[in-house]
């Protein structure tokens, strides 16, 4: 079994850099990746976490809160602790974005499991 992490952490408003979705070449079906948002204690902050299927290894691609086609991922908008869920839909990267920070941080993970 091989385990894939990536992992970002913010503490402010803004965005984190993109977790590359990598595509698992297997035989069958291979486990959906999971995104695990960890917000620490006590902290007071809003976020989403957005998807994207722009072409991220693109030289023209830019990760900035203005461009790119980043959606608020189903289900996962304007939260204030911690989340966990499974990534059901077809996407070439996830972010974290804050929206409202006071104190503390948000880590966002993205982990892919193969055979």
């Amino acid at each position: 079994m091989t385990i894939n992490t990536q992992t970002q952490t913010i503490s402010s408003v803004g965005i984190t850099p993109v977790l590359l979705y990598i595509p698992l070449l297997s035989s069958g079906s291979p486990p959906q990746p999971a995104i695990l948002v960890n917000v620490s204690s006590g902290a007071s902050l809003t976020y989403t976490i957005e998807v994207t299927g722009d072409n991220v290894h693109s030289l023209s691609f830019v990760n900035s809160t203005t461009s790119g086609n980043w959606v608020p991922f189903t289900g996962a908008s304007g939260l204030t602790s911690s989340y966990a869920t499974t990534l059901g839909a077809v996407v070439t990267a996830v972010r974290l974005r804050v929206t409202a920070y006071s104190s503390g941080s948000a880590t966002i993970q993205l982990v892919q499991v193969t055979a």
